[in-house]
């Protein structure tokens, strides 16, 4: 039986970022998901990191539309609007204004850091969007140079009411061995909430979700790695709210199971 998941990242509207290039390709990455178990997908393309045209909301859910339409499967996937914001000293304006999709037009909105630092004051930008009701989610902090350097920035945010996506692709080790490590780290310290794929091609970057909740039940145990690509997707493109353990804190041993010490980092 198909375990049916949710992926809320990925870069499959066509001809928008540097995601899927042409119609076709989208529909190809459509099948390969609903073949891999994934029965909802959020189309986050970028906003304000200069990679899309960045298009308002109303010309997402046109595009979203098409591409639901072009797939024709009653069976297969089905796309939800959303979006990938650069974090930027405005980025609660850009939510207050609706410049931005926020997933599956609810309140759950994806968050991108650069890819080598932590912004200054970023702390402040989640709370201003805390304070709109605006619920963030930072995306691939593990692929980030200076979490990879330090984990435990992750769980000062988390500590504030953030959540956390890490690429499926990084706890299999397809981001490389300081991706995986800080993943890892970040799973035992209870910091991630969401595996997505960030799909952004049929074969480089596919949407593939199993493989990464097949390497995370290895480090957090099967029923707590369902929860990050079933009910914790779930309640995000419902807008419900979250029931997630409490994070453990850096510089805390944990034994996995088998009664092994858990490689920390943080």
């Amino acid at each position: 039986m198909l375990v049916l998941v949710i992926d809320i990242h990925s870069h499959i509207l066509p001809d928008t970022d540097d995601g899927a290039r042409t119609l076709e390709e989208a529909v190809e990455m459509a099948r390969i998901a609903r073949e891999d178990g994934i029965e909802y997908m959020v189309s986050t393309p970028h906003m304000f990191n200069g990679l899309s045209g960045n298009p308002e909301p109303s010309e997402i859910l046109e595009r979203v539309a098409a591409l639901n339409e072009a797939i024709n499967d009653p069976n297969g996937l089905k796309i939800l609007p959303g979006n990938e914001v650069h974090v930027s000293h405005d980025i609660a304006d850009h939510a207050r204004n609706n410049r931005v999709t926020k997933i599956n037009q609810k309140n759950y909105m994806l968050v991108e850091f650069p890819q080598l630092t932590v912004p200054v004051g970023a702390d402040e930008l989640f709370y201003k969007l805390l304070l709109q009701g605006v619920r963030p989610i930072l995306v691939h902090p593990e692929r980030n140079g200076q979490i990879q350097a330090s984990p435990s920035i992750v769980g000062r945010f988390v500590e504030r009411g953030v959540y956390i996506q890490v690429t499926a692709m990084s706890v299999t080790g397809e981001f490389g061995p300081a991706a995986k490590a800080t993943a890892e780290t970040l799973l035992r310290h209870n910091c991630v909430h969401f595996l997505a794929t960030d799909t952004h091609r049929t074969k480089s970057r596919p949407p593939i979700l199993s493989k990464g909740r097949d390497a995370a039940a290895l480090v957090i145990g099967p029923e707590r790695a369902r929860a990050l690509v079933e009910e914790n997707p779930r309640a995000v493109i419902n807008g419900e709210a979250l029931r997630v353990p409490p994070m453990i804190p850096f510089g805390t041993r944990e034994k996995k199971k088998g009664g092994f010490l858990a490689r920390l980092f943080g």
